[in-house]
């Protein structure tokens, strides 16, 4: 049971929770319930993969250290401040500008090719504005708030600074509008990167061997959570991995255990609400 989880478990979350997911859409039910849906089946796969086979014991959170601040960034970021709200007032801007965008979306295909088009066109827009956090200072004060955290569970998933997380969202979703890609295959895209976040962070043991080199998966973002700058700036995949392999920031050193378990960031180990969300503001 174990081995099979780690070597299946993501696939079989993926798989079931995506098809169910378009079923529900088709069937009239709201993106907002089915992101709920999304979320929540992906939870209970990586709670009980953390419950079952976890990496490290001692990466097992606290409420003050990781339940306590990232759930106060959640609540923060999406409902009090609504960061999908100015998401979506920003991406209508970067329409305008575009001058509109254009009617080239493949509409006529199957719903599922669709969701891989989208999701390797809108993961070259997440992998620069990722890559661009972590080599321009400016940027990096904000998206260190994900990175400061020294042991990794499915939660991380969620902990970013409302800055960070909006235009990150931002820089994913203007290519699929620009070519005119329908809202259903949006709120799919934002299903996927919900399912796929919370497994990319999870403390249990993964052996997805073969679809490291298509997939962001925890086994590479690990290694991209490093102290070290010059082993983290490396996957910089949110979803997929491909554009790290063409622009030759793929890494996967298969033979190093304790360089992985040494997670965080130099100096900056801010865990209060107040100080994650203003001090990157300072400087």
């Amino acid at each position: 049971m174990q081995s099979v989880f780690s070597r299946f478990g993501y696939l079989i979350c993926i798989i079931s929770v995506v098809s169910a997911s378009i079923f529900l859409l088709e069937s009239g039910f709201s993106e907002l319930e089915v992101l709920l849906f999304a979320g929540i089946g992906s939870i209970s796969f990586t709670v009980i993969g953390e419950f079952l086979v976890p990496l490290y014991k001692d990466w097992k959170p606290n409420f003050k250290e990781n339940f306590f601040p990232d759930a106060s960034l959640f609540v923060l970021n999406y409902i009090v401040f609504q960061s999908q709200l100015l998401q979506i007032f920003l991406t209508s801007i970067a329409i305008k500008f575009a001058g509109g965008g254009f009617d080239l979306w493949p509409s006529d295909l199957n719903i599922f090719i669709q969701l891989v088009f989208a999701l390797i066109i809108s993961e070259f827009g997440l992998y620069w504005f990722h890559r661009g956090c972590h080599e321009i200072p400016f940027l990096w004060r904000f998206h260190s708030i994900h990175h400061n955290p020294q042991r990794l569970y499915w939660f991380n998933a969620t902990r970013f600074h409302y800055v960070d997380v909006t235009l990150l969202q931002v820089f994913g979703i203007v290519p699929l509008l620009i070519l005119g890609a329908e809202a259903k295959i949006i709120a799919l895209v934002t299903i996927f990167s919900t399912v796929h976040g919370f497994w990319q962070h999870v403390n249990a043991e993964q052996d997805q061997k073969i679809l490291n080199y298509f997939f962001s998966g925890p086994e590479l973002h690990r290694w991209h959570h490093n102290l070290k700058p010059e082993i983290a700036n490396h996957n910089y995949g949110n979803n997929l991995i491909i554009w790290d392999h063409v622009f030759k920031t793929f890494y996967w050193p298969k033979d190093n255990d304790e360089e992985l378990k040494n997670v965080g960031v130099q100096g900056n180990l801010a865990n209060s609400i107040k100080s994650m969300i203003l001090d990157p503001f300072k400087g």
